[in-house]
């Protein structure tokens, strides 16, 4: 075997190992990036509810609180319903109700330092932070939850309002046929949830960023 085709064979065996596991958790990882980014702005929404006097600013935190801890609620559900089939397709029973006991979402190191500066300011100060905040990070919701209602190839009937960052949001594709036999039929339509309920939550956040930018700019022009 000649150094090029041993190339060409290792290559092949390294990306056919690593497709697997990757195409598999895609709606896991989305789950579990977008459960803690909710759950951040929530929190951060809240202390702006106690913080700020600016009533516009005030009804904004609260809407983020109920809109985002709705959907926190919903994304709890498919994570407890995967657990559940994920228990269930390894022919055990589920006789201590496990699924309840996922552990409690952890915030990462970045929003923790993020919600422990903002908690030291006040007034006009905190206002700036918190809102530019709120447009940073729904600009990286809307692309996250754009790429995973694109899963797999399956197509959102939502329509966008507005660019949400340079490029547009990728597309995750069905293997092709030839690769299909690396996958179980679960695994192959696995995603179909959470990428409809992604879909169903961009025009919320769409509106959300709105908002945001919309405080933003008044703030500035102050």
């Amino acid at each position: 075997m000649n150094n090029l085709t041993f190339r060409t064979t290792v290559i092949s065996m390294v990306l056919a190992v690593c497709m697997v596991p990757l195409y598999a958790h895609h709606g896991n990882q989305f789950l579990s990036k977008a459960m803690e980014s909710n759950t951040f702005e929530v929190r951060l929404a809240e202390m702006a509810v106690n913080k700020t006097q600016n009533n516009r600013m005030k009804d904004f935190a609260q809407v983020i609180v109920r809109d985002h801890t709705q959907a926190i609620d919903q994304m709890k559900k498919l994570r407890d319903a995967r657990m559940a089939d994920s228990v269930s397709s390894k022919g055990q029973v589920d006789n201590n109700n496990t699924t309840k006991k996922a552990p409690d979402v952890q915030l990462t190191p970045e929003h923790q330092r993020t919600l422990d500066r903002l908690a030291s300011l006040s007034g006009a100060d905190f206002d700036r932070e918190f809102v530019d905040v709120m447009v940073r990070d729904h600009r990286q919701d809307i692309r996250d939850f754009e790429a995973q209602s694109r899963a797999h190839g399956n197509v959102t009937t939502s329509n966008p309002q507005k660019s949400t960052g340079a490029g547009q949001a990728p597309t995750r594709n069905k293997p092709a046929a030839a690769d299909q036999k690396n996958y179980s039929h679960s695994e192959l339509n696995r995603d179909l949830d959470t990428a409809e309920f992604a879909a169903s939550m961009l025009p919320t956040l769409r509106q959300h960023l709105d908002q945001a930018e919309a405080i933003q700019k008044e703030l500035t022009t102050k």
